[in-house]
Formats: structure tokens, sequence, C-alpha cells
């Protein structure tokens, strides 16, 4: 059945393998939608539960377990589609099983690192921040969420597998069980430390069931048959996984300086009630690119296969169709957040958060930038070429970063937004350079030269 799903990826055109991403996107989004809602609803509640000053806390603990997590992290589920494929293609079962050996051990090593240099850092930023130690238990206590991220091999194995439907289910599993968790407290009247044990407990749930998911689907497909404990050769028919995922772990690690580190510096350079309105104007602001990522994650298989039978002409395609998709669609959600953010957030949130609507318009809006060429990093992964892709990201969280520090003094809350939109134009920069340079230059050289001489 692999085999069968390699050949008809070489007769697909690229509408055809953009159907099928969609396809298996549009899965993913059924999840992924109930999952945001979910998610909205328990943010709103929380920031309601907690108030303006608490819920701005609870977003800096969040953004700080999240940022230490992500830095640690492999991002093995890259690696294990990247070699899989060829693996399943060719029936390699011991090497398939290294390969999710390897795999595994990241993760695990990766969750453990984070969740130890958690720990011993939040005395030191407590002290700094002035934290008391009611909010210092807290940040130690949350530190064990880092355990949660240990899931990047099962969820890989599901995408090569091209289990989309496992994947949309396990997408609800945690922001289900903690809209449960975070009614409960507001409910009550918890204090910040109840939200943060029912966040780290759906957190282990939704990790338990990606890991029972995906190794037994793997046992399904006799794919775990004689395997045994042993680590040695885990690199003999894998050349270059560790290199792979490092610079992976690299790449997706300065992506999250955006995502989180912003989060973190807005609390330290302004106030904790500042992260709080960024963190609501971020959930909302880049929400839009979530069906983005998924769409990135249905395709990354197909454009693997693409490259590996050397279909350059059908995989251009499907990269230009997939980006002018992707941007369209995110730049109408920019407009209706012009049109109706003031009014969103003082629904979900209420009055006192409204503050965040100029920001999240700027958040939006590069968004839509960036979304553009969303389908360029799977093409450099499926080439193996993920350090070009760790430049781009290097670069435009270099700018961010500069950015932010300049911004904030000057402009307040809205010059996070700003930051934005300068690491935005900076990421379609670089990816359009990349696609060009290893893409559009070398192989639609060798197609011109193929047609001549035919």
């Amino acid at each position: 059945n692999h085999a069968n799903g390699v050949s008809m990826t070489t007769v697909l055109g690229p509408t055809g393998v953009l159907r099928r991403a969609l396809r298996n996107a549009g899965l993913l989004l059924t999840g992924k939608i109930s999952a945001g809602l979910i998610q909205l609803g328990s943010f709103a509640l929380a920031a309601r539960g907690l108030g303006l000053n608490d819920f701005g806390i609870f977003s800096m603990l969040l953004a700080q377990v999240q940022l230490l997590t992500g830095l640690a992290a492999f991002q093995s589920n890259h690696a294990i589609v990247r070699y899989g494929v060829e693996h399943l293609r060719t029936g390699n079962r011991r090497a398939f099983q290294a390969l999710i050996k390897a795999g595994t051990l990241l993760d695990l090593g990766a969750a453990l690192f984070a969740m130890i240099a958690t720990f011993l850092l939040v005395p030191l930023i407590s002290d700094y921040l002035g934290w008391d130690s009611a909010i210092t238990r807290s940040a130690q206590l949350i530190s064990v969420l880092a355990l949660t991220n240990a899931i990047a091999t099962p969820k890989g194995m599901l995408r090569l597998f091209g289990r989309f439907d496992l994947l949309t289910q396990h997408t609800v599993v945690t922001p289900a069980a903690r809209l449960v968790g975070v009614a409960i407290c507001y409910a009550t009247g918890a204090s910040l430390a109840g939200y943060i044990v029912f966040w780290l407990i759906a957190g282990l749930l939704g990790a338990a069931v990606a890991l029972w998911l995906g190794w037994r689907e793997a046992r399904r497909r006799d794919l775990l048959h004689g395997m045994n404990g042993s680590l040695r050769g885990l690199t003999d028919e894998n050349p270059g996984i560790w290199r792979f995922t490092i610079i992976s772990n690299l790449n997706s690690s300065l992506k999250l300086i955006p995502d989180q580190l912003s989060t973190f510096l807005v609390g330290v350079m302004l106030t904790p009630a500042a992260a709080g309105l960024f963190k609501i104007a971020r959930e909302l602001g880049t929400a839009f690119a979530k069906p983005v990522e998924l769409l990135n994650q249905s395709v990354y298989p197909d454009v693997a296969r693409l490259a590996s039978v050397g279909q350059w002409h059908r995989l251009s395609r499907t990269v230009l169709h997939a980006g002018l998709l992707a941007a369209g669609s995110s730049a109408l959600a920019a407009i209706l957040v012009a049109a109706g953010g003031r009014t969103l957030i003082s629904f979900v949130f209420g009055d006192e958060f409204i503050s965040a609507q100029l920001v999240l318009l700027l958040i939006a809006i590069a968004t839509s930038i960036t979304v553009l060429v969303f389908a360029v990093e799977p093409v450099l992964y499926a080439l193996g070429k993920p350090s070009r892709s760790l430049v781009t990201t290097l670069a435009a969280s270099l700018v961010f970063t500069v950015g932010l520090l300049y911004c904030l003094p000057r402009y307040g809350l809205s010059g996070a937004g700003m930051a934005y939109l300068m690491s935005g134009v900076v990421t379609v920069g670089f990816s359009i350079f990349w696609y060009w340079k290893l893409v559009v230059v070398p192989h639609g050289r060798r197609s011109r030269e193929a047609r001549t001489s035919g």
C-alpha cells in the first residue's frame, strides 16, 4: 500500500497532490477548528476568572515553559517523514525501527532537559521580577508541562501513515480536558495554582493519547515485529539523521521567539497586564495561520515523494497554488479582524481586554504576509536542506527581536505588532530566494535541456 502511494504521487498532477493535501488538511482542520474554539473558551474563562493582571502572569508562565521546551525539543516528526518515506517504500522494517528509536530518544531527552532547566531557572526569574512564593511555586509546578512535548515521533508516524483522521481526533483531547478544568476553576473561584494544575493534567492526558495512537498504528502495520531495546546502529540506515534533527530543532526553536519569548518580554518590559493583552492578540491574530500549519503537515509527505522521484514541475505548481490559496484566505481573515476585532475581543474576553485591538490587527496582517510562502519549508526539508530554512528563521527571528526591543519602549504594545510585520517581510524574502536557487534554477534548467534534447 505504501509503495502504491508513492506511485500514485508520480502520476498525480499538482492539483491532485494539492487536492489530497487539502483533503487531509480538511480532516485536521475539522479537529483544529473545534480545538481552537475550545481553547478560546478556555482562555476566555481564565481571563475572566483571573483578571487582567493574574491572567498576564499566567500567560508569562506558560510562555516561559513553552519557550524552554521548544528550545530543547527536537522536531523528530520531520525526520520520521523524511526518512520514513523511503523505509516504507523499500519495506525496510529494521531501518524504520531504528528511526523511531532515535526519534523517541530525542523526544524524551529534550523534554526532560527542558523540565529540569525550567525548574532551576524559576527562582532566578522570580527574584528578577519580584514574584512572591506562591507564583514561584506555580512556575515550578508548570515546568512538568515540558514532558507533554515528547510526542513528535508518534505524531510523525501518524502523518507518515496518512492517519490524519487520528491526528484530527487527537487535536481536541488536550483542549477539551483543559476547558473542563478551567470551567471548574472558574466556577469555584480557584487561584492561579488551580488553573495551572488542570492545565498540566490536560496536557499529560493529550500526550498519553498521542503516544498510544502512534505506536498502535505502527504495530497494526507489523512494523514493530522483532523490535528490541538495542540502541546500536541507529544511524547506520538513517545517515545524517542527527544533523538533520539538530538543524530542525534549531529552526523550530527560533520560531518560538515570536510566539513565546515575545509574550515574556512584553511582560518584563511593559507590565504583566500588557502580557495578558498581547497573549489575547497573539492567540487571535495567529489563529488564521492554524489551517495553513495543518496544510503544511498534510502536504509534506507528498512533497517529499514528489522530490524523491524528480517531479519538479508539479512540485513548483503545488507550492504556488498552495501559497496563493493560504494567503488569500488569511488576507480575508485579516479584513474581518479590521472590521470586527474590537467587538470580538469585548464579547469573548471582556471590555478589560479591548486595548489589544491594534496589536491584533498588526499580527493578523503579518500572518497574511508570511503564509504566502508556507509551502517552501516542507520542500526544503524534502530536499534534505533544513539548514536553508534555519537561515530564514534565524534572520526573521533576529529582525523580530531587534524590532521588539526597539519598538516596545517607543510605541508600547503596538510595537510588538510592528516587530511581527518586519519578521514576516524577511521570511517571505528569504523563502523566495531559497526556492528560486534550489528548485527553480537547477531543476528548471534540467527540464529545459531534457525538452530540447527530446
